[in-house]
C-alpha cells in the first residue's frame, strides 16, 4: 500500500503530541463543550466546580451529574484506523444549599488516569462571590499524583450583566505542564438578552511551555427555543479542548432540554487544528 510522506509526517506529529491516548486538561460537559468551552461567568448547574467554583454561591440546589464523552481523531494506521480515540466516564455532585459555604466534587475516568475536582464557595455580598476549587490527576501507569488549585470571583452587575475573574492551574507544576495545565488568567462575561438569548465571551491568556504567553478566547451563544429547550453554539481559539494536551481552535454545538428536577444535554465539539478530532458528550443532571 503506497503511503505519502503527508500522511507519514502527520502520523508521527500526531504521535508525537499525543502519545498512546490524549489526556484531557480538564472536563467539559456537553453545555461547556456546546459553546466552545465559555459560560465561565454563567455555569449551570455542576458546571460550576470545573468552570467557576465561586459561582456554586448561586445555585441554590442540590445535584447530581452523570456525563459521557468519546473522540476519535485522524487515521494513524494504513487501514484507515486510529489510535487517537478514546472515551471518558464523569461523575459530579454539588450541594449549594448549605449556608457556611457551597461546594461540590466531580470524577472523572479517562484513557489513562482518573482525576477529581473538588470546589468550594461563599458569597460576600449577594452580588459577589469567591470560590477555591482543585484538581488531582491520577495517571494508571505510576504512583505520582498532579494537583493544582483554582481561584475565581463572581460579580452578578446586573439582570443582564455579569462577569467572573478566574486564575485557572495556579501552582503550575512541571507535570502539570506536561499535561497542557498551564497557568491560565480568564475573564468571562454573560450577557443576558432578556432569557431570549445568552452571550458568553470568555478572554483568557495561558502561560506556554516557551514562557511567552498566549492570548485566546471562547465565544458562546445559548437560544431559548421553548421554555424547557436550548440551542447552544460555540468556538474557540487557543484554548484547551477537552481531550488534547495542547492549545487548539474549533467549535461546538448541540442542544439542552430542562425538565423539574432532571436537564439532558448533547453536544459536538470539532477540533479544526492543530490536531483535527470530533468530540461527542451527553449528559444528565437531577437537581433539587
Amino acid at each position: 500500500m503506497k503511503v505519502n510522506n503527508s500522511s507519514i509526517t502527520g502520523a508521527a506529529l500526531l504521535a508525537l503530541l499525543t502519545g498512546s491516548f490524549a489526556s484531557a486538561s480538564d472536563f467539559q460537559s456537553p453545555r461547556t463543550a456546546a459553546l466552545g468551552g465559555a459560560g465561565h461567568a454563567g455555569p449551570m448547574l455542576n458546571d460550576s466546580i470545573y468552570l467557576n467554583p465561586s459561582y456554586a454561591s448561586f445555585l441554590q440546589t442540590y445535584s447530581i451529574s452523570l456525563n459521557y464523552l468519546r473522540f476519535k481523531g485522524p487515521a494513524t494506521e494504513p487501514d484507515g484506523s486510529s489510535f487517537y480515540h478514546g472515551h471518558y466516564q464523569n461523575v459530579s455532585i454539588q450541594d449549594g444549599r448549605t449556608e457556611v459555604f457551597q461546594a461540590g466534587m466531580g470524577f472523572t475516568r479517562q484513557e489513562d488516569s482518573r482525576m477529581v475536582h473538588v470546589g468550594a464557595s461563599k458569597t460576600a455580598i449577594k452580588q459577589l462571590g469567591f470560590g477555591l476549587g482543585a484538581k488531582f490527576i491520577l495517571p494508571n501507569n505510576s504512583n505520582d499524583r498532579i494537583q493544582d488549585l483554582t481561584f475565581s470571583t463572581t460579580g452578578i452587575i446586573s439582570g443582564a450583566f455579569q462577569a467572573v475573574f478566574i486564575i485557572d492551574n495556579l501552582l503550575q507544576s512541571a507535570a502539570g505542564k506536561e499535561r497542557g495545565l498551564y497557568r491560565e488568567y480568564i475573564l468571562g462575561t454573560k450577557l443576558n438578552l432578556q432569557s431570549i438569548a445568552m452571550i458568553y465571551f470568555d478572554p483568557h491568556f495561558t502561560g506556554d511551555a516557551s514562557g511567552t504567553g498566549i492570548y485566546g478566547q471562547e465565544a458562546g451563544l445559548e437560544f431559548t427555543i421553548m421554555s424547557d429547550l436550548f440551542l447552544r453554539l460555540g468556538a474557540f481559539r487557543n484554548s484547551k479542548a477537552p481531550f488534547q494536551q495542547i492549545l487548539g481552535r474549533g467549535y461546538g454545538a448541540g442542544f439542552g432540554w430542562i425538565a423539574p428536577r432532571l436537564s439532558m444535554d448533547f453536544a459536538i465539539s470539532r477540533v479544526i487544528a492543530p490536531i483535527p478530532a470530533t468530540s461527542q458528550v451527553f449528559g444528565m443532571t437531577m437537581y433539587f
